[in-house]
């Protein structure tokens, strides 16, 4: 059985300033399918127990710098099958949810 894997082709980065702005925008906006987490802190090699999950890496970033605490991205795919005559393959694809929202500063 064979797995395939879709995934964007990257467009070739320009040169100068203009690619190192383009490249600090392009990180803050979400893969599809990425969550982040913040964990609680936890002890020795016990597992990860992830605590806040929040929109964008930045704000995951400032949250787990501010608490000392580790951040997880966890990415979402959705896994279907493709037939092909005698051949079956399974894909992935990003998993397309409603967009999230930081709590953290809510109100």
């Amino acid at each position: 059985m064979a797995t395939t894997t879709e995934m964007p082709i990257a467009k070739p980065g320009r040169t100068g300033q203009n690619s190192r702005r383009a490249a600090r925008g392009s990180r803050e906006q979400a893969v599809e399918g990425t969550r982040y987490f913040v964990a609680k802190p936890t002890h020795g090699s016990e597992p990860p127990k992830l605590d806040k999950e929040v929109a964008t890496e930045g704000e995951a970033l400032v949250l787990a710098f501010k608490s000392d605490n580790r951040i997880f991205v966890v990415t979402e795919y959705i896994v279907t099958q493709l037939i092909d005559g005698y051949r079956v393959m399974l894909v992935k694809q990003p998993a397309v949810s409603k967009e999230r929202v930081s709590t953290i500063n809510a109100s």
